[in-house]
C-alpha cells in the first residue's frame, strides 16, 4: 500500500504534531513560526543537547520543524556498548535511540512534498483501519479516528488550523477531539480507543493527583503510612481500566516479592505484569539464554576453587568476596577499586571476571548475576532491548529511593526513549546504602528522567499527630532530601494542631 498524505494536516493543535523537512526546504506556512532544527552530521556525533530540547517538546505537545540533513538508516543503525556496566555508569543513555523516536514519534514527514502521518499509515496496513477523508484512519466500527504520537495520557481538545491538502481542507475548529487511537496500540497492530476517563479509585486529594498523573515521567514523594501502595496499585489499575492501556506495554517493579504479591492480590484481575527487580532481570536474561539460579551456598563452592584463604575460626573467608561482588556489580563499581578500598579481598579485580566465567560457564545466575547480567545484555543486544523496552513501556517502580545504580540502569535501559517512569519512594527511608543505593536517585530524578513532573503524599494515616511530629523533627536532620509537609487527617480526634513542614538542610531538584 502506498503513503498516502494527511487528509487532516496540520491535526488539531492540542496533539501538537510537528513537521519533518527535507533539507533547506520550508516549512508550510502554519509551521512557520515554530522552533526548528538541523538534524545533520554534526548532530549525530553529539546528539545529546538536540536529543534533550526535542524530548521536552513531545512532553508538552509542542509542535517542531526538524530539517532531516541525514539518511534516515543513520539514525536506524543499531546501538551497542560494549564496555561493562561499572563502566558505564547509571547515566548512560542510547541517545541516537532517543533521537530517532523523537524525531518520528510526533511529526508529519513532508521531505516528499505531501504530508504523510505515518502512524495512520502503519495502522491501516498492519491493523485493519480503513481510509478516511477527515481523519488519519477509520475504525472497523465506521468512526474516524486520529493516532496519536504524543506521550500517551488525556488532552484537552483545540482548534485545528486550516490547511489544504490535496484540494481537501479542515473545519477551522472541532468542538472536541474525535476517537484518539496511539501509536503505541497501532505497534501491537490493535485500534485500542484511547480512554480519559479520571481514576475510579476512591483516593484522598493527593493521591488523586498523583494517580491521575498525565503523562511522562512522574516522581511521587510518600512519606511512611501515606498510601504509597494504595497510589502505585490505583495508578496501574488506572492505566488498564480508564486510560485503556493495553497489558503487554505496563510494568509495575516492586523491591520484594512480598510487595509484589500484594499489589497482585490488588489488581490480579486486570493481567498486569508485576515484578520484582530481581524477577525482571531474570526474565529478560531468559530471553536470551537459559539459565539457573544458584543459592549463596553454591556461590561459596564457587568461590572456593577460586581463592586462597587462610581459616580463621569464628570467620567467613568468602563474606568479603560476597559483600565485594555485590558492590561491583549492584553499585557498578570498579573491581580493581573495591580490592584497593577494600584490602580485604586479595586478587578481587581478577577473581571477579574468573567467577562470572563459571556462572556462564554452569549456565546459572546468583542473585546480583540476575540484574548484572541482564543489564549487560540490554546494552549489547539491540533486538533484546527493543523487546524488553515494549513491557517497559509504562513502567511504576516502587520504593525508588532503594535503588541502587545498577537497578536505575536497568530501570532506565527497560523504560527506553519515551522515559515514562511513575517512581514512589520516599528519600527519608533509604535503607540500601551498602550497595550504592541512594536517596539522590529520588531527589534528583529529573537528572535521570527530564521533564519529570512530581506530586508528593501529605497525609500520615498510620501515626497519630505526636508519633508523625517527632518524625517531622526528626527527619529534617537528613540532609539529602526533599523539602515535604507531613499531615494527619483532620478528621482525626486530638490533631487540631497540624503538622508544620518539614524545616533543615534540603536538596531540591
Amino acid at each position: 500500500m502506498p503513503s498516502e498524505p494527511s487528509p487532516c494536516f496540520p491535526g488539531p493543535p492540542a496533539l501538537g504534531r510537528g513537521v519533518i523537512i527535507a533539507p533547506n526546504n520550508r516549512p508550510p506556512r502554519s509551521f512557520e513560526a515554530v522552533p526548528r532544527y538541523r538534524l545533520d552530521d554534526e548532530v549525530l556525533t553529539q546528539p545529546a543537547p538536540l536529543t534533550t530540547v526535542l524530548h521536552h517538546h513531545w512532553l508538552r505537545r509542542e509542535p517542531v520543524v526538524i530539517e532531516l540533513a541525514v539518511d534516515p538508516k543513520q539514525l536506524r543503525a543499531p546501538q551497542v556498548e560494549t564496555r561493562a556496566p561499572y563502566l558505564v555508569g547509571d547515566a548512560h543513555t542510547f541517545h541516537l535511540d532517543r533521537l530517532r523516536f523523537l524525531t518520528w514519534a510526533n511529526n508529519y514527514d513532508l521531505r516528499a512534498g505531501d504530508p504523510v502521518w505515518w502512524h495512520g499509515v502503519l495502522a491501516r496496513r498492519h491493523a485493519g483501519a480503513g481510509p478516511s477523508s477527515t481523519g488519519d484512519i477509520r475504525l472497523p466500527d465506521g468512526r474516524d479516528a486520529l493516532v496519536d504520537g504524543g506521550p500517551r495520557g488525556p488532552i484537552t481538545p483545540g482548534p485545528i488550523t486550516p490547511e489544504p491538502v490535496a484540494g481537501r481542507s479542515r473545519p477551522a475548529r472541532d468542538a472536541d477531539l474525535p476517537p484518539l487511537v496511539h501509536r503505541e496500540s497501532v505497534g501491537l497492530r490493535r485500534l485500542t480507543v484511547s480512554g480519559d476517563a479520571p481514576p475510579a479509585d476512591e483516593l484522598a486529594p493527593d493521591q488523586l493527583a498523583a494517580v491521575a498523573h498525565r503523562a511522562g515521567p512522574a516522581r511521587i514523594i510518600a512519606p511512611a503510612g501515606s498510601g504509597k501502595t494504595r497510589v502505585l496499585t490505583a495508578r496501574l489499575r488506572h492505566l488498564l481500566r480508564e486510560r485503556r492501556v493495553e497489558p503487554e506495554l505496563v510494568t509495575a517493579v516492586a523491591y520484594n516479592t512480598r510487595a509484589a504479591a500484594e499489589m497482585r492480590a490488588r489488581t490480579g484481575e486486570l493481567g498486569a505484569s508485576i515484578r520484582t527487580l530481581h524477577s525482571l532481570g531474570l526474565w529478560i536474561v531468559r530471553r536470551h539464554e537459559r539459565r539457573e539460579v544458584i543459592t549463596e551456598r553454591d556461590q561459596r563452592s564457587i568461590l572456593d576453587g577460586l581463592i586462597r584463604v587462610g581459616r580463621v575460626p569464628n570467620q567467613d573467608p568468602f563474606a568479603p568476596y560476597l559483600e565485594a561482588l555485590a558492590e561491583v556489580r549492584l553499585g557498578l563499581r570498579d573491581p580493581f577499586e573495591v580490592e584497593t578500598r577494600r584490602g580485604d579481598v586479595d586478587g578481587f579485580s581478577e577473581v571477579f571476571d574468573r567467577y562470572r566465567e563459571q556462572l556462564a560457564l554452569r549456565r546459572v545466575l546468583d542473585f546480583d548475576e540476575q540484574i548484572f547480567r541482564a543489564v549487560e545484555l540490554l546494552l549489547t543486544e539491540p533486538q533484546l532491548r527493543r523487546e524488553v523496552q515494549q513491557v517497559g513501556t509504562h513502567l511504576l517502580v516502587d520504593e525508588f529511593q532503594d535503588l541502587t545504580p545498577a537497578f536505575l540502569l536497568l530501570v532506565r535501559l527497560v523504560a527506553g526513549p519515551p522515559m515514562q517512569v511513575f517512581a514512589v519512594g520516599d528519600d527519608d527511608q533509604t535503607i540500601y546504602r551498602y550497595a550504592g543505593a541512594s536517596p539522590d536517585f529520588l531527589v534528583r530524578f529529573d537528572r535521570w528522567f527530564p521533564g519529570a513532573e512530581h506530586h508528593a503524599l501529605e497525609v500520615n494515616y498510620r501515626c497519630p499527630a505526636p508519633v508523625v511530629q517527632a518524625a517531622v523533627t526528626l527527619l529534617s536532620h537528613n540532609r539529602e532530601r526533599v523539602p515535604k509537609t507531613i499531615r494527619v487527617p483532620a478528621n482525626v480526634p486530638g490533631t487540631e494542631a497540624t503538622l508544620t513542614p518539614t524545616t533543615g538542610p534540603a536538596v531540591t531538584p
